[in-house]
């Protein structure tokens, strides 16, 4: 839970409250390290798979009614402006 509160900026104890929220709705199931006690490990159920799926649909269906009315050469100007933001954050 460390590595996940560190790559999201978080604190331990708002991951682990996720977590424990995700592991109630059975979307996540916790694993203890095979290799050190102390870790714990949060996996992705099939049921939380098919959260993301169906949420990755959404997603898909929303970007394609809030774009369907910009030009190409628009759409290309917004795709270069966020390439940029993105190399920017990767720095």
């Amino acid at each position: 839970m460390v590595d996940l509160a560190k790559k999201q900026a978080i604190t331990q104890a708002a991951v682990t409250g996720i977590i424990d929220k995700l592991e109630e709705l059975e979307l996540v199931e916790r694993e203890p390290s095979k290799t050190d006690k102390r870790k714990v490990r949060a996996s992705i159920t099939a049921k939380g798979e098919e959260q993301v799926i169906a949420g990755m649909k959404l997603y898909r269906k929303f970007v394609a009614k809030a774009t369907r009315q910009i030009s190409p050469r628009d759409m290309n100007l917004i795709l270069k402006i966020l390439d940029g933001m993105l190399e920017a954050a990767s720095n």
